[in-house]
């Protein structure tokens, strides 16, 4: 696949004090490493995976958690493609700096090939699809038979394939995709995330058969430091 590389110099923003880098505290990288280790291991076999991240609500980090983690398998020589599938709130292109169109919304419409929207973001070593133009009905584009025929080339080019999904309790997409991805992580914000919202996640991911292998506990405090404290060790920011 010929990618087009993000030659535009990065732009500095608020999000890039919490990108995953070798310069971030060593708690923090250490939550990273155990977060994707658990990954591999819930996920075992030579496939390519594709792994979506949600949360039950907006603001609980779930993005920025879904940047790092394939920052992380970056770091470790995997190919990745990290997809903004949040149409409606993207903020993946955003927090790496990146120009958020073409994406995905114009390739499942025709307007842009698949080439034309993945940005190879050498500095990470991970290629980005931003969520494009945001469009007038992002399920039915979901819902659409190009989704998954992009779903199957997308395992053929990469190791992993992760997917920043919006809030499961605010729109359906999330479980939508259930059926086409391989498992969901889930990001509950300590302080913030409420019980019966979290309830109503695992109902509908249950309701869509979809496999769940973690969560991921953003913004604990542990050790004097904000990073992580969770099920399965996953670690994480929580902005």
């Amino acid at each position: 696949m010929n990618l087009r590389t993000n030659k535009k110099k990065r732009q500095v923003s608020g999000a890039d004090e919490y990108l995953l880098t070798e310069n971030s505290p060593f708690s923090v990288q250490e939550a990273y490493k155990a977060l994707r280790t658990n990954v591999i291991f819930s996920l075992p076999g030579g496939k390519a995976r594709c792994i979506g991240v949600t949360s039950s609500m907006q603001s609980e980090g779930k993005s920025m958690n879904t940047v790092n983690l394939a920052l992380s398998f970056g770091q470790i020589g995997k190919r990745v493609l990290l997809v903004d599938c949040d149409m409606r709130l993207p903020t993946v292109a955003t927090k790496l700096g990146l120009v958020g169109q073409p994406g995905l919304s114009n390739v499942l419409v025709g307007n842009s090939t698949l080439e034309e929207a993945v940005q190879s973001v050498k500095q990470f070593g991970i290629d980005v699809l931003p969520a494009g133009t945001i469009p007038p009905d992002p399920t039915r584009l979901l819902e659409s038979e190009q989704m998954q025929e992009l779903l199957v080339r997308l395992r053929e080019e990469y190791d992993y394939v992760l997917i920043d999904l919006p809030p499961v309790t605010t729109v359906a997409d999330g479980a939508i995709l259930a059926k086409y991805l391989d498992g969901f992580l889930l990001v509950v914000k300590h302080g913030q995330s409420q019980y019966r919202a979290i309830k109503s996640m695992m109902t509908q991911l249950q309701l869509a058969n979809a496999n769940v292998i973690g969560f991921i506990y953003a913004n604990a405090s542990v050790g004097g430091s904000k990073y992580y404290k969770g099920n399965y060790g996953y670690g994480s920011y929580g902005q």
